[in-house]
């Protein structure tokens, strides 16, 4: 025969007692029962009352929160937190330059830093409060007393709970008796089924499975491709009366819904763009198609006047000379200069634009010097000590630096000569990024000057220098062959 176990059925405990309830019909009773189980030295108690009771802190002796410090140094937590978090990232992990502001912690760094001493102090202040009074707590023992539903209408309750030191059935009752409650009653233990019900279970995972059902959708809709319209919850948002770029409209004669750009208009931050002191040449008296050719030279930094330099080195002397300008007046010639329609006819600008002073020519002195001579030579014949040593080492590649004394440098016009420095010619790089648009100005002047020296007259000096001048050996005395001594 085969055995069975008995099973034997386990008997429920008696419900335990957890503390004495007293009930009061006001609340100067409950003061005054609770000032005396304050002065018993009990501690672990509790009132309960239909509106706040002004005293009945100091009447239970429940001594002043600590939360107000604990908030305090979360608060300073979150204000280190943001200040350090910016100068790590902005000041040593990844800096970054915002309008010229400086790295690490800045001025700029207080809204940061306020909203994290917030952020700390906030959450501190509900889950400190919540840990203090020892919440959530889901159920209380007085809640099995069913006098206790009146302690939201009429009635005040006094609690001495059995977890105090001092706890003493008969004590605490004859205590609470000596002031005379309403009733008195011993609290017990809840000893109801600590089993939740299976329908709270069903409707509890209902209600998760139910939340999944919209982030399913939306996970769907990401994934997957539609052909319809998005469903739109702020239809003005969407559905603007406006025109978008290169859409049609019957409001203007042309039908364009783009309005092209009021003549002589600057954008905000292009005034250099259109300066011909920034340039050297006006790009305003320019033709349309003339202007067109030189925004794509500029867009593929190739110089103006190199673009069809192979051509006009094989035209004859006539040729090349009717393509210059004339060379009348060194240093103001003509203003248009162009190839024929190849290049773009640029406006250049004939008058230096800074004043022919001794700082200016000392500035573009010490500019030329420094950028210029050691490709050009300190006299500008293209002798510099770079293009000497490349000519000793009998390179192929290397393209001599063009005499500032050539005729057709001579000829060209203040404005193209700032424009090769500034845009480069040949392998010669642009100094745009190293000199700015005075110091240019004043190397043009610089070059001018070296140009007139070796073809100056004997007027050019001044009359009370003319006695230091001797001939040379050539014997001139009306020319650049006259020398100082």
């Amino acid at each position: 025969m085969s055995e069975h176990k008995s099973t034997k059925s386990i008997e429920s405990r008696p419900p335990k007692a957890c503390g004495w309830m007293a009930e009061f019909t006001n609340e100067h009773d409950l003061l005054d029962a609770a000032r005396k189980v304050r002065d018993a030295g009990y501690t672990k108690t509790d009132a309960f009352t239909p509106f706040p009771v002004h005293g009945i802190d100091h009447a239970l002796g429940i001594k002043p929160t600590i939360l107000p410090f604990i908030v305090l140094c979360a608060g300073l937590t979150g204000l280190c937190t943001a200040l350090v978090m910016q100068f790590w990232m902005n000041g040593v992990d990844y800096k970054y330059i915002i309008s010229g502001k400086p790295f690490g912690i800045t001025p700029a760094s207080i809204p940061v830093s306020f909203e994290l001493t917030i952020l700390f102090s906030a959450f501190t202040s509900v889950f400190g409060m919540l840990a203090l009074n020892g919440l959530p707590k889901f159920s209380n023992p007085i809640f099995t007393n069913p006098k206790f539903d009146r302690a939201t209408n009429d009635r005040f309750f006094l609690y001495v709970d059995s977890t105090d030191k001092y706890y003493n059935r008969d004590s605490v009752r004859e205590l609470l008796s000596s002031v005379h409650p309403t009733s008195l009653d011993e609290v017990m233990e809840d000893n109801s089924s600590v089993h939740m019900p299976k329908a709270i279970w069903l409707g509890a995972l209902l209600l998760v499975l139910a939340g999944l059902i919209p982030a399913a959708i939306v996970l769907n809709m990401r994934a997957s491709d539609s052909d319809l319209p998005r469903w739109h919850v702020f239809f003005d948002m969407d559905f603007q009366p406006k025109k978008k770029p290169q859409q049609s409209t019957t409001i203007f004669a042309d039908g364009r819904a783009m309005r092209p750009a009021v003549p002589g208009t600057i954008s905000r931050g292009q005034l250099e763009e259109q300066d011909p002191f920034y340039l050297g040449h006006d790009p305003l008296k320019m033709s349309l198609a003339d202007y067109r050719k030189a925004v794509f030279v500029s867009a593929t930094d190739q110089d103006p006047a190199d673009a069809t330099k192979p051509a006009e080195e094989a035209k004859p002397a006539a040729q090349d000379a009717a393509a210059a300008p004339a060379a009348s007046a060194p240093v103001n010639p003509p203003a248009v200069v162009g190839d024929g329609g190849t290049a773009p006819k640029y406006a250049w600008v004939d008058k230096l634009p800074i004043e022919v002073t001794e700082e200016h020519m000392q500035i573009g002195k010490t500019k030329y010097e420094t950028y210029c001579s050691s490709c050009h030579g300190y006299s500008g014949f293209g002798d510099g000590l770079v293009a000497k040593r490349a000519a000793s080492l009998l390179q192929d590649t290397w393209t001599p630096p063009t005499s500032l004394h050539a005729d057709r440098v001579q000829k060209q016009p203040v404005g193209q000569i700032f424009h090769t420095i500034s845009k480069g010619q040949g392998k010669m790089a642009s100094y745009a990024s190293s000199l700015s648009a005075k110091e240019r100005w004043a190397v043009v002047l610089y070059v001018k000057a070296l140009q007139r020296s070796r073809n100056a007259n004997i007027e050019d000096v001044p009359v009370e220098q003319r006695s230091s001048l001797t001939p040379s050996v050539s014997g001139a005395s009306e020319s650049t062959g006259a020398t100082v001594k």
